[in-house]
């Protein structure tokens, strides 16, 4: 028997709709789809980036009705921080925070975060970081390079020391073993101190057990959430300035099954996410104040002339090392051409600031 052409062409319309319908529904279901997402931090619940961050996070569920959940998983629970690049980009994490430090070879260029004795605004570094990581090709890939996409830059404050006991002179430091962490830790051992490398979360005990005499790589606001002035009240800026830059980034993968709708409302709350930290961090550098000041702790300043003394015999020399390593990690890249343009972004932003070390702030109020 012999289909007329009009019903044939009314199965073709009804199977066209019906594949219409299903492409429809499904698109339905793709924009409706929820995204949980678990985020790996090293970081105390109680810290400025970790505050700031759950502002974000709650902003981007707000923003995308819903769809984006994000869960924290704080101190380690989920992954050391030395393990946190490899977990992102492997997925055992959705998202991350990284401290460049932990990872000299594998980000070369992000390392230069802590060359000391280069700035000591953390709000001028996040800044060129995110103009370099937008029109620095170089810089872009070496995270890309790693299944790994940027969303937020939270800069650390200037390196500052928790001790056991007082000192007055950066000659006191001589023999005293810090532990420390990247670049700073050259520039500490060139004045004659002993780097111990051992992660955040074991300082504590460290210190309890006199394992180190002191710690550093780490900013005032961060020695107070770990609570090291019960152990070590006797702080001490050491005037090398910032020491790692830190952020936080999402597995590529995830980041790209997203649909467009979704990454636009993530982009835009993560534009203001500088400020927002910034102003989080100020507020937690005056409590941390209030803390020391209740902990009977002090805070001592190394002199200009023994900084300047340390810095000529110091910054050119780990300079040179961190062009070194970055070579050898990656032969296509050129170091010093991303070193001009970093100190180009610097000085462009320095001028814009108006930060004050939070050291200084709450030395001022000490009298």
């Amino acid at each position: 028997m012999r289909m007329s052409k009009y019903l044939v062409a009314s199965i073709l319309s009804a199977t066209a709709a019906i594949f219409l319908i299903n492409d429809l529904a499904a698109a339905a279901d793709d924009a409706q789809e929820v995204y949980k997402l678990t985020l790996a931090s090293y970081q105390p619940p109680r810290a400025a980036e970790a505050i700031a961050t759950k502002q974000w996070a709650e902003e981007i569920n707000e923003a995308t009705d819903g769809r984006v959940q994000i869960k924290f998983r704080f101190l380690e629970a989920l992954l050391p921080g030395a393990e946190t690049l490899a977990g992102v980009s492997d997925g055992r994490a959705d998202l991350g925070y990284i401290a460049d430090a932990y990872y000299p070879r594998e980000l070369p260029l992000t390392n230069v975060a802590g060359l000391p004795f280069v700035t000591n605004n953390p709000e001028a570094q996040g800044r060129a970081f995110e103009k370099l990581y937008t029109e620095n090709e170089d810089f872009y890939q070496e995270w890309n390079s790693r299944n790994l996409h940027v969303l937020i830059w939270a800069p650390v404050p200037p390196n500052a020391m928790a001790l056991k006991e007082p000192i007055d002179t950066l000659g006191d430091l001589k023999g005293k073993k810090i532990r420390a962490i990247g670049y700073s830790a050259a520039a500490d051992k060139l004045a004659g101190m002993t780097p111990v490398a051992i992660s955040q979360s074991e300082v504590y005990e460290a210190l309890q057990r006199g394992v180190v005499d002191g710690t550093s790589g780490s900013s005032f606001d961060i020695l107070i959430d770990r609570d090291y002035q019960e152990v070590a009240p006797h702080f001490v800026d050491p005037r090398t300035g910032n020491y790692a830059v830190t952020l936080t980034v999402i597995n590529k993968d995830v980041w790209e099954s997203m649909p467009d709708d979704i990454k636009d409302a993530i982009n835009t709350v993560s534009e203001a996410y500088l400020d927002m930290y910034l102003g989080k961090l100020e507020e937690r550098e005056s409590q941390a104040c209030d803390e020391l000041i209740e902990a009977g702790g002090d805070i001592v300043f190394i002199d200009d002339s023994e900084v300047e003394e340390w810095a000529n015999n110091a910054k050119d020399d780990v300079r040179e090392l961190w062009l070194e390593n970055a070579r050898k990690s990656n032969a296509d890249i050129d170091p010093e051409a991303f070193y001009d343009s970093y100190i180009s972004a610097l000085k462009k932003f320095e001028k814009e600031s108006t930060y004050t070390p939070a050291l200084e702030r709450c030395a001022n109020r000490m009298g």
